[in-house]
């Protein structure tokens, strides 16, 4: 499994927001459900994550890491995508809304 220190290189995270990275993950890693089931994960975390296996020989783990680890990381309160210490981990975020306002 990947370790804190191999998330916090830059050269092995792309950040993105789901709706731009999950059509295109499913699609490559033939899970067809992969964002109803990122959905159902972000609602209910393990906190040691899951795993789910794609129809092209493929497995994923998704996970947060500041639920699996104990030091936090940047970024680490949000659903995470590890395909693999030859693929870049994807953590899924979804920026704040333009109209929302701190306070309300």
């Amino acid at each position: 499994m990947v370790g804190v220190n191999w998330l916090q290189n830059p050269n092995h995270v792309v950040y993105g927001r789901p709706e731009e990275l999950l059509p295109r993950l499913s699609r490559d890693l033939g899970i067809p459900d992969l964002a109803e089931r990122v959905d159902a994960f972000q609602r209910r975390p393990a906190p040691a994550g899951i795993n789910i296996k794609g129809k092209k020989r493929t497995t994923l783990k998704l996970f947060i890491p500041n639920l699996l680890f104990s030091q936090p990381i940047e970024m680490g309160e949000n659903v995470w995508i590890y395909t693999g210490e030859l693929n870049p981990a994807y953590c899924l975020f979804s920026p704040w809304a333009e109209n929302t306002q701190v306070g309300q």
